[in-house]
């Protein structure tokens, strides 16, 4: 195996597997950040009065709802960003790897990365669904404030920053599997099918993206 790749792979496992369990949500009764009535019960009956009461009042925990979510997207952006730089890391592996005499060592390494990166991409769009129920949630007992209206502001700026990240990781990966590509007559199927996975999962990543926006935007409308 090539020392250089099976570095380079081994440091990206760990600091991935790092990252993601950083990233991940806990659920709502276990989040120790700020939470809203309705993510504090499950019973239907109970959310339906409360959402009749909000159109009056709107929950104490409002504003620092939704600056935690602000920080949450923030979150996922610099996780994505980070899956970024090591997507475009292996473009210049697979370079490294085909230049070899036998490159399949250094295939089975980037082929371990491409599959790490795969699951943080699908990690990343749990993150964002998850966000974006808070928000809808949120939505509920929005109520015109102009400071919930600039919290909604900093949500939306977080997320287009996310779609800039993302824009770039998506140019990255297609960069990647260009070299693949470029180099068929070394790629077995299971290769060339964790370079089609990689790819699925970052544009999958942008259904996520027009959700957690959506959400928000709707979310600030109600708060102006």
């Amino acid at each position: 195996m090539t020392y250089t790749v099976s570095m380079i792979g081994n440091a990206l496992r760990g600091a991935l597997a790092f990252f993601l369990l950083a990233a991940a949500p806990a659920r709502a009764g276990a989040d120790p950040s700020p939470t809203l009535w309705q993510e504090r019960s499950f019973w239907d009956a109970l959310l339906a009065a409360r959402d009749k009461l909000a159109r009056q009042q709107s929950d104490p925990m409002m504003i620092p709802v939704m600056k935690s979510v602000a920080g949450q997207i923030a979150q996922q952006v610099a996780n994505l960003g980070q899956i970024g730089r090591y997507v475009k890391s292996q473009s210049d592996n697979l370079r490294f790897a085909y230049a070899q005499p036998d490159p399949r060592p250094s295939l089975a390494t980037i082929s371990d990365n491409l599959t790490t990166l795969t699951v943080g991409c699908d990690q990343i769009r749990q993150n964002l669904y998850y966000l974006t129920s808070r928000q809808r949630m949120a939505s509920s007992q929005a109520l015109p404030d102009q400071e919930m209206y600039r919290a909604g502001l900093l949500i939306l700026g977080q997320i287009q920053a996310l779609q800039l990240t993302l824009n770039q990781l998506y140019y990255d990966a297609l960069a990647a599997r260009g070299v693949a590509d470029d180099n068929k007559w070394a790629n077995d199927k299971f290769f060339a099918h964790k370079i089609a996975e990689l790819m699925r999962s970052v544009v999958r990543v942008q259904d996520a993206v027009f959700s957690v926006y959506n959400a928000g935007y709707d979310l600030t409308m109600r708060c102006r």
